[in-house]
């Protein structure tokens, strides 16, 4: 084989990282909190899909503020929700955490939940409720999330 399409034909035979892991139904992605809009995850096994991620409740710029000069205690509810479908003739069991990571990488919230979707359901969602420090959120820049897909 030619070397100089070795490296370009292995790339896109293993695709991108998340990829790696459809083999079992494990998927893992550190991606930017979604906070204006949808995070495309693609992720699918056995018909089975996990399509986006969209944060629900994100606080508003005058509620990060008065966090920030008034009451650095302050907590919000976020619900993280995962759109999810199924093209297969099997129900799905699906499982999702999440880690909210601050500037250096920490931990600052966790949060998980499982549900399933029926056989030829091409749009549904399946929710990640976390209750979390606004300041935390506001000023997290990235969030781990990962999932298991098993069909029935």
């Amino acid at each position: 084989m030619n070397r100089r399409w070795t490296l370009p034909l292995f790339l896109a035979l293993i695709g991108n990282s998340s990829d790696l892991f459809a083999a079992d139904g494990s998927f893992e992605k550190t991606i930017p909190v979604p906070r204006t809009a949808d995070a495309r995850l693609g992720w699918t096994y056995q018909g089975c899909s996990v399509e986006s991620l969209t944060l629900r409740n994100y606080p508003d710029d005058e509620d990060i503020e008065e966090a920030r000069s008034k009451d650095p205690g302050d907590k919000t509810w976020l619900w993280w929700e995962f759109n999810v479908a199924n093209r297969g003739d099997r129900k799905c069991q699906m499982k999702f955490w999440l880690e909210v990571l601050d500037k250096k990488g920490n931990v600052v919230k966790s949060s998980d939940r499982g549900g399933s979707v029926d056989a030829g359901e091409l749009d549904d969602d399946i929710r990640v409720s976390t209750l979390m420090k606004t300041l935390d959120i506001a000023d997290a820049p990235k969030v781990r999330v990962r999932a298991t897909i098993l069909p029935k």
